[in-house]
């Protein structure tokens, strides 16, 4: 995760990779984020993308957890670009017209692969297994084999969009103006918050030691400032 965090050159492409990398999302539905969907206030996102109609065209769409540094990339992207799509490459949005995300991906793993320490080569990392090349699956895979070992059943599927949520849930949560109290939402929300509190606690700090990106919460920097004044 680190090497491929190192190996990305342009800023859109970081916030791509570190956005997948903190909600385990098929990468075509992180790329589709709207400001729209984001609830930072909530500290989540619905992946749902816009104009989608629950049918069975599709798995279901889950919402997911804000973590380390998601909340200060997603302020800044909103900041940019409202609520419209937030990944952009300086061309307009990546969600519009077709993307090669394999290719994408290659090039991070090629690139990364040429930073790679003389233990790493000899472990082979980031080179082809069995199970095939690494690639943007790869990271929902490791993601998802990760909370298995840490939170419940029910957090990793609500996370991983394996069950449905309805579209009254999804209003009742999301919708501007909607009565729902905060403490409803909260409630329905827990696994949700249940992943977010492993993420925050153990997933990035795990990757820190392999980047030079700080991919600390804001939250945990402000709170290490204080302690040093």
């Amino acid at each position: 995760m680190g090497l491929l965090i190192e190996a990305c050159r342009r800023p859109h492409i970081l916030d791509l990779l570190l956005l997948d990398m903190g909600c385990g999302g098929r990468i075509g539905a992180v790329a589709d984020i709207t400001g729209k969907k984001v609830r930072l206030d909530l500290g989540v996102i619905d992946l749902l993308g816009e104009g989608f109609v629950e049918t069975n065209r599709r798995k279901q769409t889950p919402i997911v957890p804000v973590t380390g540094p998601m909340e200060r990339i997603l302020a800044k992207l909103i900041a940019a670009h409202g609520d419209d799509y937030l990944i952009n490459d300086g061309s307009g949005a990546m969600a519009s017209g077709a993307r090669n995300w394999t290719q994408i991906i290659q090039r991070l793993v090629v690139r990364a692969m040429e930073s790679r320490t003389t233990d790493q080569v000899k472990r082979k990392l980031l080179e082809p297994t069995d199970q095939g090349n690494v690639n943007w699956y790869s990271i929902r895979r490791t993601y998802a084999d990760w909370l298995d070992e840490r939170v419940s059943d029910s957090a990793i599927s609500a996370v991983m969009g394996h069950f449905e949520i309805s579209s009254r849930t999804r209003r009742q949560l999301f919708e501007s103006g909607s009565p729902t109290t905060e403490l409803y939402k909260r409630r329905k929300l827990g696994p949700v918050l249940e992943v977010a509190s492993v993420l925050d606690a153990e997933w990035w700090p795990s990757i820190q030691p392999f980047t030079s990106v700080d991919l600390r919460s804001d939250e945990v920097r402000l709170m290490r400032t204080d302690a040093a004044e």
